[in-house]
């Protein structure tokens, strides 16, 4: 099915609720202070429902996100209108992050929530990380998070079973996935129940392909892009990888 479409779209906000945005661009904020990159404007790639946009825009920097699904850029346009009087508007595409067109050049852009990871093949991945080195100016940041191989590989994904509770009832989400080592994808289907007390809501199904990096991979894939890698830490946290550390967060420098 196509990833994020307006059903699950529709469940995003309230299936990850707990997200952090704030705690993640405080990550890339002090990412940018410790590399010496003033962050004047930010493009936001595969913003979702505009989590991190609408925190930098909060912040007073400009900023751009960018997603492949209208629908969830209808949300995040939607909660932009509940911004603070005088705060700076984000600019909104639809695109794919290996083609999208945006104007001018960015200080900063970034990746959070494993969107690199929808870029199965290494064609893909480049023309990602060459789109992204061509909107920032040199000596830009380009900060991203991913699954980290090691530890997709030692600890292995398990199933999983979650329930929200909603405006309007409750959601009952299920998760399984399954590991083709061969191509370094995880395969991920959610499956999604809305239900109102008794009533049944309806249902939605995304199977998701998620591709986990291996640190040698990561930064050949990022110098034949254009960049040079800086760093690569556990996420959240701030310590050296290890093989149950199932994310990463990654900075390069555009050369």
């Amino acid at each position: 099915m196509t990833v994020f479409d307006s059903s699950y779209a529709n469940q995003y906000d309230a299936m990850y609720g707990d997200k952090d945005y704030v705690a993640e661009c405080n990550l890339v904020a002090a990412a940018a202070e410790r590399h010496g990159v003033v962050m004047s404007r930010v493009l936001d790639i595969g913003c979702g429902t505009g989590g991190h946009s609408l925190e930098w825009a909060r912040r007073g920097i400009d900023c751009v996100g960018v997603d492949m699904s209208p629908s969830m850029i209808a949300l995040a346009k939607e909660k932009a209108g509940g911004l603070p009087e005088g705060t700076p508007q984000p600019e909104w595409i639809v695109g794919d992050a290996q083609t999208f067109e945006a104007a001018g050049e960015f200080d900063v852009a970034t990746m959070m929530f494993a969107v690199l990871g929808y870029m199965n093949s290494n064609e893909a991945v480049l023309a990602a990380l060459r789109n992204v080195r061509r909107h920032l100016r040199t000596g830009g940041l380009f900060a991203f998070d991913c699954w980290y191989g090691p530890a997709v590989l030692s600890v292995r994904p398990e199933d999983r079973v979650r329930v929200v509770e909603g405006a309007t009832g409750q959601t009952i989400r299920s998760a399984s996935t399954a590991i083709d080592s061969f191509r370094h994808l995880a395969h991920v289907t959610f499956k999604l129940w809305t239900v109102e007390g008794d009533r049944y809501l309806g249902y939605a199904e995304e199977t998701h392909g998620m591709r986990y990096f291996f640190p040698q991979e990561l930064q050949l894939l990022l110098q034949m892009s254009g960049f040079d890698l800086q760093s690569i830490r556990t996420f959240p946290g701030d310590g050296e990888p290890g093989d149950e550390s199932w994310n990463i967060f990654c900075v390069a420098r555009a050369e």
